[in-house]
């Protein structure tokens, strides 16, 4: 197995503990926040999503308008219009403010995952696609300031965060039950 062929069964591995994690629970389930500045479920699977929808269309070197949220529909169902938001206007959580965290729309366990699977899939899609390994050694155009930063290195990044946040959400589901009972 090469290692595009890893990252691409890791992150379906990945999306498939969010699926086991998420799949039942309730829109108050998904919208439950630990305190008024922590993140529920919901925004947490959406932002890993997002960063899935973003590398996905950043590796492939197309523009911005190409993203799932936009091209399946999601920003005209929603009405919530992620771009120029935080992080480099990526919109996708990262670097956000309380009331910009606060606009992401709530959406069902159904929706949440529909959206995480369209984003993982295409990113999955794209490196089973590539020839090699060494494909990823290839530089994330505009993305380094200073050094430029490769594929791999991008794709480390948001693997491990999105990694971390499976983790969250276990971690917020124990947290809710906790609640529940006291």
């Amino acid at each position: 197995m090469q290692g595009n062929e890893l990252y691409a069964d890791l992150i379906a591995s990945l999306v498939e503990g969010t699926h086991g994690e998420v799949e039942k629970l309730t829109r108050q389930e998904l919208d439950w926040q630990p305190d008024a500045e922590g993140n529920s479920i919901g925004v947490t699977v959406w932002h890993v999503a997002r960063w899935l929808d973003v590398i996905a269309r950043v590796f492939q070197e197309k523009p911005p308008e190409d993203e799932f949220w936009l091209t399946q529909g999601w920003a005209e169902r929603t009405g919530y219009h992620s771009q120029g938001i935080g992080y480099r206007g990526l919109g996708a959580l990262t670097g956000y403010t309380q009331q910009e965290v606060a606009a992401i729309p709530h959406l069902s366990a159904v929706e949440l995952l529909t959206y995480l699977d369209q984003a993982s899939d295409a990113l999955r899609a794209y490196l089973l696609s590539l020839p090699s390994f060494e494909a990823l050694l290839q530089p994330v155009p505009g993305w380094g300031r200073e050094t430029p930063v490769t594929k791999d290195q991008l794709l480390k990044v948001v693997f491990m965060g999105c990694a971390g946040h499976l983790g969250e959400i276990k971690a917020l589901r124990a947290m809710m039950k906790r609640a529940q009972v006291a």
